[in-house]
This record gives C-alpha cells, sequence and structure tokens, in this order.
C-alpha cells in the first residue's frame, strides 16, 4: 500500500511536471570561471561585436571527454582572466537542442573543440574560426599569444604589438595620465618574443603601455645610452628610467616593471578569485529524482522505456541533426538508423508514426544526392509539430544519475543499442550484424564525443564487428564491447558512485553465467530476457496508454 502511494505520488508530480516544468540545463561552467555560456541566438552577435578575440570551446555535457577536460579548461579560463583586455571565454553546449544549429553552422562533429577568434569576426563559407588541437594550457596559452600578437587593435585600452619606428611619437603630452600613467619599453632582438610576452605579462596594469624596440638605437631618442638598453619605463611627463631586471627572461622583466610601479603607489587588477568545483556528492536530489533513484536502486534491473524515449528523442533532434550535409555514407548511416528505430521502435503509436514519417523523408535522398542539415531539422521538427507530443517523460529513469553530468544520454544510448540488438535477433527482420553496422555508421558520421568515436572504431576492428554473422554473436558483441568501455572507465572520475563500473551481468544477478568465466549460452539467454520489448517497464512515463 505504501509503495501504491509512492508511485501515485510520483505521477502526480511528473504529471505537474510534464505540463509546468521548465527544463533546466546543466553546465559544466559558469562566469566565475571567466567563461561566458552563450547558445545559437547569442554566439555570433557576441562574435561580431566584440573588440576582443575570443576563445570557444564547443562541447557536448554527456561526453566523458569534455567532462575531464574541464578542470583543465577552467585552469586555462582562469589564466585567461588576466588577459581579459584581449581575448574573451566562451563555451557553447552542442548537447542542448538550442544550440544544434549553431554547431552545425560552425561544422562542430567532435567535442571537445576550440576555435579562436579575432575581433568583429563574421563567419562565411571559408572560415570558421580557427581550431586549435592542443589541449595542455601553456602550449595554449602559446599559440594564443602568437594569433593576438598579429592583430593590429583599433582601441585605445587595447596593446600595440607593432614595434617603434623612428618616426613614432612616444610621448603624448595630451596623454591623460589617469589613462596612461606610464610606457614601457622593451628591446626585443630578433627570433625573440620578450617583448610581445612582457606585453601579456603586464596586462593587469590598466594604465600601462608596453612597445616593443627592436633597434637598441631608438633608446638615444629617449635620452638613454642605447649600448646594452633593455627595459626602460617613461612616465606620463615625459621621464625616463631604465630599469635593471635581474635576468633576460619574461618573470624578471614584470618583476622589475611590477616592482617600479608599486613604488610608485600602482596597483594591478586582483586576480580572478577562483574555488574548488564542487564535488558531486555535494549535490542533493530533488523529490522525484530522490523517488525515482530509490525505486531503480531497490528493483532488479530492468530496461525502463523512458531511458529510450530520451535516447531516441536525442538522436532524432540533437546528435543526428548536427550535421551540416548528409551525402553518400552519411546519408546512408541516417537512413538505416532512421530505419532501425522504426523497425524496432519502443515508442507509442503517435511516436512510431513519427518514425515512419521522417524515414519516408529521408530515404527519398539517394546515395548521391543530398540532404542539408538545416533541411532534416526543419523537417523533423514539422513532422512532429504535427503529431500529439511524442516525447512527454523528458527524465531519465533506470539511467538516472545520482549527480549532474553523471549517466543520462550515454546510459540510455547503450541501453537502447543492447535492445535493438535483441530485438533484432527476435524478429529476424533485418540480417545479422545489421544492428552493429548501422550502429557503426552512427558513431562513425554523428557521435558527438570525440574519445568515445576513438574508442568504439578501435574496439569495432580489434573484436571483429564486421565478421559477426548470427544474432546472437551480434548481442554479444555489443555486450562484449559495453563490458570493456564498463573497465576502462571503472574508477574515472566520470563514474557516478551510486552505479559503479562493473562487469555485466554480476553473478548476484546471473549465477549461472559465471562458472566461473562466463558462460556465453547463458548471458545471451540474461540479455535476451532482460531487453525483451514485452519486459519494458512504463515506470517514470506519465501515461503507459498508447504502448504495445
Amino acid at each position: 500500500m505504501i509503495r501504491s502511494l509512492k508511485l501515485l505520488v510520483l505521477a502526480l508530480l511528473m504529471a505537474v511536471c510534464a505540463v509546468a516544468a521548465v527544463t533546466t540545463e546543466p553546465s559544466l561552467y559558469s562566469l566565475d570561471d571567466n567563461v561566458k555560456i552563450l547558445n545559437s541566438d547569442s554566439l555570433e552577435i557576441e562574435l561580431y561585436n566584440a573588440s576582443n578575440c575570443n576563445l570557444v570551446q564547443f562541447i557536448n555535457y554527456f561526453c566523458g571527454d569534455c567532462r575531464r577536460y574541464a578542470a583543465t579548461f577552467k585552469r586555462l579560463s582562469w589564466k585567461l582572466y588576466d588577459w581579459r583586455r584581449v581575448i574573451s571565454v566562451i563555451v557553447i553546449d552542442c548537447a542542448q537542442e538550442r544550440n544544434v544549429q549553431i554547431c552545425r553552422t560552425y561544422n562542430v562533429m567532435q567535442t571537445p573543440t576550440l576555435r579562436f577568434f579575432p575581433p568583429h569576426f563574421r563567419r562565411n563559407e571559408m572560415d570558421i574560426g580557427i581550431e586549435i588541437k592542443k589541449r595542455e594550457p601553456n602550449e595554449i596559452l602559446s599559440i594564443l599569444a602568437e594569433y593576438i600578437s598579429n592583430i593590429k587593435f583599433t582601441q585605445r585600452e587595447h596593446p600595440n604589438f607593432e614595434p617603434i619606428n623612428a618616426s613614432d611619437n612616444v610621448f603624448n603630452a595630451d596623454e591623460d595620465c589617469s589613462v596612461v600613467g606610464y610606457t614601457v619599453m622593451v628591446y626585443q632582438p630578433k627570433s625573440s618574443t620578450i617583448g610581445r610576452d612582457l606585453i601579456f605579462g603586464l596586462l593587469t596594469w590598466p594604465t600601462v603601455t608596453v612597445r616593443i624596440v627592436d633597434n637598441q638605437r631608438l633608446f638615444r631618442n629617449f635620452g638613454l645610452n642605447p649600448v646594452n638598453e633593455k627595459l626602460a619605463i617613461m612616465d606620463c611627463v615625459g621621464n625616463v628610467i631604465s630599469l635593471q631586471p635581474e635576468a633576460d627572461t619574461i618573470p624578471a622583466f614584470v618583476a622589475s616593471v611590477t616592482e617600479y610601479l608599486q613604488s610608485a603607489g600602482y596597483t594591478s587588477l586582483p586576480p580572478l578569485a577562483t574555488t574548488p568545483a564542487p564535488k558531486v556528492s555535494e549535490f542533493n536530489l530533488d523529490e522525484e529524482q530522490s523517488v525515482i533513484m530509490a525505486t531503480v536502486l531497490r528493483e532488479q534491473p530492468k530496461v525502463y522505456r523512458a531511458d529510450l524515449e530520451q535516447a531516441i528523442d536525442q538522436l532524432l533532434f540533437k546528435e543526428l541533426a548536427k550535421v551540416k550535409s548528409y551525402k553518400g555514407d552519411k546519408i546512408l548511416a541516417l537512413q538505416n538508423m532512421i530505419n532501425l528505430l522504426r523497425i524496432f521502435s519502443p515508442l507509442n503509436a503517435n511516436g512510431k508514426l513519427l518514425l515512419d514519417r521522417i524515414y519516408n523523408y529521408v530515404k527519398s535522398i539517394n546515395y548521391s544526392g543530398e540532404l542539408s542539415g538545416d533541411a532534416y531539422q526543419l523537417q523533423v521538427k514539422n513532422i512532429a509539430s504535427k503529431l500529439p507530443k511524442v516525447f512527454k517523460s523528458q527524465r531519465y529513469i533506470g539511467c538516472i544519475g545520482s549527480g549532474p553530468f553523471l549517466r543520462g544520454f550515454t546510459c540510455s544510448l547503450w541501453t537502447l543499442f543492447h535492445y535493438l540488438t535483441v530485438q533484432s535477433g527476435k524478429t529476424a527482420v533485418l540480417p545479422p550484424g545489421a544492428v552493429l553496422h548501422t550502429i557503426h555508421g552512427f558513431v562513425s558520421h554523428f557521435f558527438g564525443c570525440k574519445e568515445c568515436v576513438d574508442h568504439f572504431l578501435d574496439m569495432a576492428e580489434r573484436r571483429k564487428l564486421f565478421d559477426v554473422s548470427t544474432y546472437d554473436e551480434e548481442i554479444l558483441w555489443l555486450w562484449g564491447a559495453h563490458n570493456e568501455v564498463n573497465k576502462r572507465l571503472a574508477g574515472d572520475t566520470t563514474e557516478d558512485p551510486k552505479f559503479p563500473k562493473t562487469q555485466y551481468p554480476t553473478p548476484n544477478l546471473c549465477a549461472k553465467c559465471h562458472n566461473p568465466n562466463w558462460n556465453l549460452n547463458e548471458v545471451v539467454s540474461f540479455l535476451k530476457e532482460i531487453y525483451d520489448s514485452k519486459n519494458l517497464s512504463t515506470f517514470g512515463l506519465v501515461t503507459h496508454v498508447g504502448y504495445d
């Protein structure tokens, strides 16, 4: 009775949420990280209006590689806070449906992707930013310094990376001392970047201008002995003082200038206040999530229709829609995936009608033809708009995570793939191996997590995916691949502590599957039972009406 009451309360909560809930978009970053979170509506406006450069990271929040990289990228963005006079840091989450179009426009097929954009950037077919393939902060800083130093900034607060020439009037008697209190002059020999790097090192001093001198004789113009002169500073009334750094290094040059400025009563801009990232365990589940979590942990393993729906929803409207154009192998991969979902659809009657209509649309494009990503997304939304709402759950059940960014879509995708291999073997509508071939095409052409793609394609080759010749082999191939992934990720920072990565099924779930090694016949039987369509649970759905 108590359990029934709890389920009734959960059903009521879900019904209310389905009507009135506003989806909260998870994010790996915040303004506190010196990161702007933008979207399809705001990115290009920001890039075009910016007098600064911009570094943009395109991510998928569900991607394990993106989540692992977040801590490293935050260290980079914290360092770039000192460069905020010349560059801003932006993040776009391609896993959010509203950002699919902008990620497609910028041809972001795998994440994380880093792109550099100069001031007042305007996209065209030949220019969608400069991709940065390095990952380590110091390597990226070096690349950014090179790009930024080649830009001729136009606004007063920006640095000038051009060397002083004999005709330059470095001293301006009309200059407001509160705007430019000091001008630092630094000698930069050929093949050296010490002047450029000093400019970056002193960006936290807004009233200081740094100018590069590539000809030591020019120091004579300021009343200094040009012999061995390397560093000098001029105040706003024209007084010039030679500085003597302890070494010919950037830290020594920065220290010398900093010491002088502090002695004159000046202070630099404060650094970014950073705090450690909160631990996942510090997040509390709401009442609805707590009921779901308790139920899932208490009951025997099940496959929930809600998880399958979530996976298909994200596939149709996000993952498959990110491609700029489908042609050749990509259009074939798209057709195969939609057809597979259509044949073995776990959706309600309206969902099956949706898949049928999408398939009829995409199959009309032949191999030598072409379909744009914009056209696909528009047509899918148009078809969905003419049907009663299909995807009502908008929450994970069996794939619920105990904290943000845990499990979710990737869990539901594995669940869907296992379900498809079992259904294919049960019905024999498609030939053995067809499901694996379709999954391979999807991963190769559409999946957004680069690390996941690389690992899967490696497994496909090592485990000889294309040699699978029976339905049972197909089920076991995916099972073995999934366990390999679980073994690799066990103990990883992306692992959910409530749902540890184990070799599935564990002995307590299927004793006969262990003898003591794997008994493959028993494993196949276990998987066929768990993933059979007749055993799908409707727990977590707003209604079970309309399902077979």
